[in-house]
């Protein structure tokens, strides 16, 4: 299923090879034990009720009592190890694919990636669940072909055949549904992000109407799901049927040939009910197997994934020199960006040098790629060519939860964790416990006493799906508050004022300010041109170039006198 030497998967789980052998041991000692109601079956007809002596059916019971006891308690040890195994193997791997699918979520959409966590789910389940069980007992179904041949070789023959055209059918069926299936999980996994999407937008979406039409279309990738399912059902209706009816079968099939063996005196009249025990026996591991193919090849697409994850990670995972705290300044030397998942550029030849203690505003119509510059400075996209170093290091060369802890960033869409205030302004570094002197200072700094002292258990108020809602404004100034943490060296705002009033807009320019003062670089992106007065330098944007860069009284007037020249230019053309 796995290429065992690349695949991480499979090194993660090398260290259960042991308990893997012992429980392949287990299995062969409980298959061999499940012959013991055959076998007790044909010593009752051939010994017991033959001679009728009572204590040779006391001892009879006796050893039956102790294969079944024993049969029963390896089971039980067989599980219990299976689900110590699953729940050991999905701690060793859980945190390691989260974050790799959310430190990389360039390489991967939000679909694919809410799938991957689901492939963790998967997997874990698979170790702990049935299917395993079944795989393990098939590798000694051929244990009851064999005793079903030393009964006798016409037994032995039809035992074989029977499991023959069950494999055969079941493989048929299998390749008849695999493509409905897959195609039907495609349509599945698309419902699912759509209605996750819907719910986490329903109030915008319920007051604009939107709702009948994303509703319907919802319905309509449902509705596509369960036509694929049930056009792979239609396809492979009669091989399932066939099947179905080789399964009903199989049990009389063989008693008959035990009767035939007994009247013609070939075996004894135990024979009749021991083949119908073999038969079930040797068949049911592999229906089980086969049956649960599909479940099969889902784990198989699972592993695949996370084996993907895992060797992303790997490239990330390099043990970093570790460098020391940043001052300044942040230089762009013709860095160029790609889109994610796109050969287009969305950025092309950015060069710019940010000094510490100033105040850097990104401007430019919307599109112009400002969003994207912000990304790229604090890690999130990497340049495609060219480089962002800071301090006169390459940010690739950082490990990049170290220079985490020097970065501040405000997105532009801002979104709190679920938790205390606390907890997200003091980023959920509560290893050693929350700093509680830190936050206080971001709280300060960002200026959100005001907001602290409104909530309902102040820093300690809960937030997420359960906890107080906050208005977008208060998002933001929260937000600040996080990004202010720990005194960063290089500070990132996207849009931080969208939505804030002329009160918070007054209160981000001192934080900036303070910011500014106590040596960092402070980048702003912002759309309104007044939160230009209270920086130092301006970076203009265009198309995703550099349009123009300098200080902000030369840059003010150059744009001034570019309005001006529009402008008559405008009226030239209206007057002619």
């Amino acid at each position: 299923m796995l290429d065992q030497k690349h695949n991480l998967l499979w090194l993660e789980v090398r260290p259960y090879h042991a308990a893997i052998v012992a429980l392949t041991l287990f299995s062969f000692v409980i298959s061999v034990s499940s012959l013991t109601p055959t076998l007790f079956m044909l010593q009752l007809y051939e010994r017991v009720m033959h001679s009728r002596n009572e204590q040779t059916l006391l001892f009879l019971i006796i050893i039956t009592l102790g294969m079944l006891a024993l049969w029963t308690i390896l089971e039980a040890v067989r599980l219990h190890v299976l689900r110590r195994m699953a729940v050991s193997l999905h701690n060793d791997v859980s945190k390691k694919v989260f974050e790799a699918i959310n430190r990389r979520n360039d390489k991967f959409s939000s679909v694919v990636r809410n799938t991957m966590l689901q492939d963790i789910n998967v997997v874990r389940e698979f170790v702990a669940g049935n299917l395993l069980i079944q795989l393990l007992d098939l590798c000694f179904a051929p244990l009851f072909i064999v005793v079903a041949f030393l009964f006798h070789p016409l037994l032995g023959v039809a035992l074989l055949v029977l499991v023959l055209i069950v494999i055969a059918l079941t493989i048929t069926h299998q390749w008849l549904v695999r493509d409905s299936v897959r195609a039907a999980q495609v349509s599945g996994a698309y419902a699912t992000e759509l209605g996750r999407s819907i719910i986490a937008n329903s109030e915008p979406i319920r007051a604009m109407g939107m709702l009948p039409a994303l509703a319907s279309r919802w319905h309509e990738k449902q509705t596509e799901m369960l036509g694929w399912q049930s056009a792979g059902m239609s396809r492979a209706g009669l091989i399932g049927d066939a099947l179905r009816f080789v399964r009903h079968v199989q049990g009389p099939a063989m008693m008959t040939v035990g009767v035939l063996l007994f009247l013609e005196q070939q075996a004894g009249g135990g024979i009749i009910f021991a083949a119908s025990v073999l038969s079930s026996r040797a068949i049911a591991p592999v229906d089980g197997v086969l049956s649960g193919w599909r479940a099969f090849w889902t784990v198989r697409l699972s592993a695949n994934r996370i084996d993907t994850v895992l060797q992303e990670a790997t490239k990330h995972d390099d043990e970093r020199f570790a460098l020391p705290r940043p001052a300044g300044p942040l230089v762009v030397a013709r860095a160029t960006v790609l889109a994610p998942q796109r050969e287009s550029a969305i950025l092309n030849d950015i060069s710019f040098t940010a000094e510490r203690s100033r105040i850097l505003g990104v401007v430019g119509p919307s599109g112009a790629g400002k969003s994207s510059l912000a990304k790229l400075l604090v890690g999130i996209w990497r340049p495609w060519r060219g480089a962002v170093s800071l301090d006169g290091h390459d940010m690739a060369h950082w490990d990049p939860d170290e220079l985490g802890r020097y970065l501040g960033y405000v997105p532009q869409d801002v979104e709190l964790l679920s938790g205390t205030v606390a907890e997200n302004i003091g980023r959920f570094q509560d290893d050693n416990g929350l700093d509680h002197e830190a936050i206080l200072e971001a709280v300060e700094v960002a200026g959100i006493q005001d907001i602290v002292r409104g909530l309902p258990d102040g820093l300690n108020t809960k937030l997420g799906p359960d906890g107080h809602v906050l208005s977008g404004g208060q998002r933001q100034r929260i937000a600040l508050a996080r990004a202010v943490y720990g005194n960063p060296c290089l500070l990132v705002l996207d849009e931080p004022n969208s939505n804030l009033d002329a009160v918070g807009e007054e209160s981000l320019a001192k934080t900036m300010a303070q910011m500014r003062d106590r040596g960092a670089i402070v980048i702003i992106v912002t759309h309104r041109m007044n939160m230009i007065n209270y920086c130092d330098d301006v970076l203009v944007m265009n198309a995703g170039a550099v349009h123009a860069y300098g200080g902000r009284d030369q840059i003010v007037a150059r744009l001034a006198n570019n309005r001006s020249s529009q402008k008559l230019a405008v009226v030239r053309s209206g007057a002619q």
